[in-house]
């Protein structure tokens, strides 16, 4: 067996195996749907953390790993009650909440950072270690944990759902593209092994997907999410999200001089692996529904 087919059936065997529990985070509303906020704090910490061993560079600067997890926490707890306060009353733990709740908790994230950094630390890699930290917090669990937001919209299970299918699929079909189809090279510093023939498979499934996937919910539920133009247009839109998210991650890893974030999950590596193409998809693709109405 080469070794492509080994990775092949190793990504196939562990799909099998964690895609049942992701999905069964994102469908059920058991435990006034804590789960979905487990979700998000497994991925997040696991990708954070995976995130801050790639960027460690020793005495010339590293994340404060110890306080980012913290507030990764805090981070998907605020949104988890932004999200389901109403609904399941607790939004008498935090009042008001609006913009000025997150930048709050940037602001926070900064001056603990800074104390910490001023009374525990050398200077050298004084701005490194506060960069990382701040960015991974802001890139990676921010970001993602809008899948928990996403849920509580009307319809949100299915937008979750449309938005895991078409960039995942436009990930698979890109990388199965690139190995079938791929001649002419891209040569982008940041990622010069992959091919426009990858890419433009994985395009082409997106749209394929994001169209087919709305026809679907049209057929159980007799109404459209998305226009025909519409739909085209989110396809195109998330294949481009993934591919930016991928291509983030790889600038990260080729500047650790490493392969995979991590071998957490047999045949992709790392948590951050898995998901990286998620992680632009997710609050953009939520404030499009918020821009649309839907609420």
């Amino acid at each position: 067996m080469t070794d492509v087919k080994k990775n092949t059936l190793m990504r196939i065997l562990s799909a099998v195996v964690a895609l049942p529990v992701y999905v069964f985070a994102i469908v059920t509303d058991l435990a006034q749907s804590i789960p979905i906020l487990i979700c998000s704090l497994v991925i997040t910490l696991a990708c954070l953390y995976e995130y801050y061993a790639i960027t460690n560079r020793g005495e010339g600067g590293r994340a404060f790993v110890k306080t980012g997890m913290v507030f990764a926490v805090i981070i998907n707890v605020t949104m988890y009650l932004f999200a389901y306060g109403r609904l399941y009353g607790y939004s008498r733990y935090i009042p008001g909440f609006d913009a000025r709740v997150v930048l709050g908790i940037v602001a926070l994230i900064l001056s603990v950072i800074l104390v910490i950094q001023l009374f525990t630390r050398p200077l050298k890699g004084a701005v490194y270690s506060l960069g990382v930290t701040l960015f991974g917090l802001m890139y990676i669990v921010f970001s993602f944990s809008h899948i928990i937001l996403m849920k509580s919209l009307a319809d949100g299970v299915y937008y979750i759902i449309i938005l895991n299918v078409v960039v995942m699929l436009n990930d698979a079909f890109a990388y199965f593209g690139g190995v079938l189809f791929g001649k002419h090279k891209t040569g982008f510093p940041v990622s010069p092994k992959k091919s426009w023939e990858g890419y433009f498979s994985g395009l082409l499934f997106s749209i394929l997907s994001m169209v087919i996937t709305n026809e679907v919910y049209v057929a159980f539920f007799s109404k459209h999410l998305f226009g025909m133009m519409e739909a085209v247009f989110l396809g195109i839109a998330l294949s481009v999200l993934g591919n930016l998210g991928d291509l983030v991650e790889s600038a990260v890893k080729r500047d650790g001089a490493i392969k995979d974030s991590g071998s957490i999950i047999p045949g992709h590596g790392g948590m951050w692996d898995v998901f990286d193409a998620l992680i632009y998809a997710f609050p953009l693709f939520y404030y499009y529904l918020i821009l649309k109405g839907v609420a």
